[in-house]
């Protein structure tokens, strides 16, 4: 996309390149105190226990709205209309479903057992190194999710900025390495509360701008008599298009989206929160913002029916705001957009960071080597694993976007749901129903990312031509996938051993295990409960 030239175009820049210095200054202020916090590799990875449930639950919902919600499905509507509606209202709901089954036990047994990552708690709950070990492997799936934000944030130099796209991502990997180097889980959580009440100021406006028909008389209805008719309300399915192809497909997107909070840059976050007695309201919170934020949509189905041209469809946010508004607004909500897009890849960062550091390193290598994983001179060498961790997946992650794809919504799916195909059996069935087995849940990762590779990777990576539409479309392959990994746990687990009981009642039950180990509290500080909240 070539950058305006024009006077407006100007005006925008500039305006862009002021409010963009203001951001530098905030999050690099924001980055110092989470570099204050961060004393231990525990801080850096988690943050456990230190945020209330205001700031934690702004933070989980921009993390959830990532670039994909601002830019890639207000995209998906500019070129498919209101049914790009179905995807923006329905994955929340599947979200923030799931959400409500396993924060709250989440954040119970992974302080008890000093869990640093989803793939860490899946050790820790089925007493499986091995486990552990494939789910990181797994995670590490999260790069693809990762490049697509770093391409929307290309995309948002090019266009409030005047960078082009190639040049960009590069300084949109740099903003990330100025703060998360330093303050790890703490400064990804504080920059994205603040970018979380951004993005709600900005959704606000989009939708107000639907509802009078902005650039139209007559409203929201002006709006839709301008729509080709098979971009209009009054259509729903299309069999030509993969994403919506039936409501069959529609629905599996309701599902994959309830397994999407396995992933582990969003699991990491219910450790942070103070305690337990706070999970409620930020659940409610989170859940009322991130089921809001998707309204942006109503962007791109403006931008279409004001006839906005693109090269690339995944801009229609800033060019509808350079378009239509005075060139300060513009440039002031295009860095915000820039902040949303950087408050998801922020915590994918920081997620696979601790996938070398605490999940490969720390929790595998070392007890392999036959060392203390709890010992400082570990702590500390994990911590600096941690940190060169996040440069290096920052660099990779921007070199492996040089080239932008056509749509970052389905991008970022070719890698997240392997995770959820694999990881949601365990995860799910695993924190609810105690005579889940070890071997069940292996065999849950295994058998669930092979059917998401043959129903949708193999023919992306044209080893075949697969299954219309599943071979085109990654969220019905992966409510395909979470049904069959859940499936799998449940029907391996009757056939097989529960884990030893002892494991089980430190797991559901602390105040029996601690007792049958002498007496101790849960609320003392022992190695199995290291967060006292």
């Amino acid at each position: 996309m070539v950058p305006l030239q024009n006077e407006v175009g100007e005006a925008v820049v500039t305006y862009g390149w002021y409010f963009l210095a203001a951001y530098v200054m905030l999050i690099l202020g924001l980055g110092y105190m989470g570099y204050k916090k961060t004393d231990s590799q525990d801080d850096y990875a988690t943050a456990r226990g230190g945020y209330g449930f205001l700031a934690l639950a702004l933070a989980y919902a921009a993390t959830v709205a990532s670039g994909s919600t601002f830019m890639g499905i207000p995209g998906m509507a500019y070129d498919m209309g209101f049914k790009a509606g179905y995807y923006a209202m329905i994955y929340p709901i599947g979200i923030y479903f799931g959400m409500l089954f396993v924060a709250r036990i989440t954040k119970k047994v992974g302080d008890r057992f000093g869990s640093q990552s989803v793939p860490d708690f899946l050790g820790d709950r089925f007493q499986s190194p091995l486990l552990r070990l494939l789910a990181a492997l797994l995670s590490l799936f999260l790069l693809f999710y990762i490049m697509s934000q770093v391409v929307a944030a290309g995309w948002m130099f090019d266009a409030i900025l005047g960078v082009p796209y190639d040049v960009g991502i590069w300084l949109a990997g740099l903003l990330l390495l100025l703060y998360l180097t330093l303050g790890g889980s703490h400064a990804d959580i504080l920059t994205d509360a603040v970018q979380g009440a951004i993005m709600i100021g900005v959704m606000a406006l989009i939708v107000v701008m639907f509802v009078v028909g902005w650039g139209f008389d007559g409203g929201a209805g002006a709006v839709n008599a301008a729509l080709e008719s098979d971009q209009q309300w009054s259509t729903h399915t299309n069999p030509d298009n993969p994403i919506f192809a039936s409501w069959w497909v529609i629905f599996l997107l309701f599902i994959a989206h309830i397994g999407f909070t396995v992933q582990p840059h969003l699991g990491n976050k219910f450790f942070a929160i103070k305690g337990t007695q706070y999970m409620k309201k930020f659940m409610t919170v989170a859940a009322i913002v991130g089921m809001a934020l998707p309204l942006m949509f109503l962007g791109g189905v403006l931008g279409a029916a004001q006839g906005l041209q693109l090269e690339n469809p995944d801009a229609v946010i800033p060019m509808l705001f350079i378009e239509t508004l005075p060139p300060i607004v513009a440039a002031f909500l295009g860095v915000a957009i820039l902040s949303a897009i950087i408050s998801t890849a922020d915590g994918l960062i920081i997620a696979v960071s601790q996938i070398f550091a605490n999940d490969l390193y720390r929790k595998t290598y070392v007890p392999w080597k036959g060392d203390d994983p709890e010992g400082p001179r570990v702590d500390q060498r994990t911590l600096w694993i941690s940190r060169a961790s996040t440069v290096i997946v920052t660099l990779v992650g921007v070199a492996a976007v040089m080239t932008p794809p056509q749509y970052l919504s389905v991008l970022l799916w070719v890698g997240i749901g392997g995770i959820i195909s694999a990881l949601s059996g365990p995860y799910f069935i695993g924190n609810f129903w105690e005579d889940t087995s070890k071997t069940a849940a292996i065999a849950a990762v295994l058998i669930g990312f092979g059917v998401y590779f043959v129903i949708h990777l193999g023919p992306q990576a044209g080893l075949y031509e697969g299954w219309y539409p599943y071979n085109e479309n990654p969220f019905a392959s992966t409510g395909i996938g979470f049904v069959v990994s859940c499936v799998v746990t449940y029907l391996v687990s009757r056939f097989t051993d529960p884990l030893p009981q002892s494991h089980l009642d430190k797991v559901f039950r602390p105040e029996r295990a601690t007792q049958a180990d002498g007496g101790v509290t849960e609320s003392q500080p022992t190695s199995e409960s290291p967060d006292n909240h």
